[in-house]
């Protein structure tokens, strides 16, 4: 059995203590740089007409139209450009972001600059993202809730990996399906446990996420400390290693 929702979130609390300063500017560079464990900004506009913008459009002079036209253009671009920046770094983005908070919640050393140890296996970090979004992919088009089953089925996969760095994809996702078996349904109810405080940080026109992150994230690491060592040293893991069988 795993600790309960509050429990995780009370070891997060304490592991933060003192530490919130940096712990927030790493979620938000792993962010930037394209981490899925980082917040998201989403900004959707949303016109009442659809024929709006071609109507402004109209408006302006011949000129001024083509200088926005290559105006758009060029930012459409750099947009794309950024997108795959992000594409290829935020897998190991996201695994440097991991060991952080898992030697956080262990009461190991850590600092921001454990945000790019994984920039050394930046492939097999892209891999293991691509990896594991084609097979969640793959079970939403059954239906949604398969698609989020498989979604918590691998959750452990990239902490697994950024641990043990030596590991193929396939063998990360599949010990993270095999430690997961019986406690996808805990780690549904602690993310569920976290509604409330999203809420409250909308209200804050999502500057209470900045906070609300690196809170999420270390009550993840806890847990995954939970389901992975149950007791056992880190140590010890290469000796006592999940049993890698089963299919997707």
């Amino acid at each position: 059995m795993v600790l309960a929702s509050s429990e995780l979130r009370a070891q997060a609390r304490a592991r933060l203590r003192g530490r919130w300063g940096e712990a927030l500017a790493l979620s938000l560079v792993a962010s930037l740089l394209g981490a899925t464990s980082g917040f998201k900004w989403n900004f959707n506009y949303k016109f009442n007409s659809t024929g709006t913008v071609h109507n402004l459009l109209q408006l302006l002079p011949s000129p001024l139209l083509a200088l926005l036209m290559g105006f758009l253009a060029g930012f459409a671009a750099i947009a794309v450009m950024l997108g795959l920046v992000q594409l290829i770094l935020g897998g190991a983005a996201t695994l440097g972001s991991d060991l952080y908070y898992i030697r956080l919640c262990r009461g190991e050393y850590s600092s921001f600059s454990t945000l790019f140890d994984r920039f050394t296996i930046l492939i097999k970090a892209l891999g293991l993202r691509l990896f594991m979004a084609l097979f969640v992919f793959l079970w939403t088009l059954l239906l949604i809730i398969p698609g989020i089953i498989a979604g918590y089925r691998y959750a452990m996969a990239p902490y697994i990996m950024t641990e043990h760095p030596e590991i193929g994809i396939r063998e990360a996702v599949d010990i993270s399906k095999n430690m997961m078996n019986g406690y996808k349904l805990d780690l549904f109810v602690l993310d569920l446990s976290f509604i409330g405080w999203a809420l409250l940080c909308i209200l804050t026109c999502g500057i209470g996420f900045l906070w609300l992150t690196p809170y999420m994230q270390a009550a993840h690491a806890a847990f995954y400390l939970q389901v992975s060592f149950q007791g056992e040293s880190s140590n010890d893991w290469n000796a006592q290693r999940w049993s890698t069988g089963g299919g997707m």
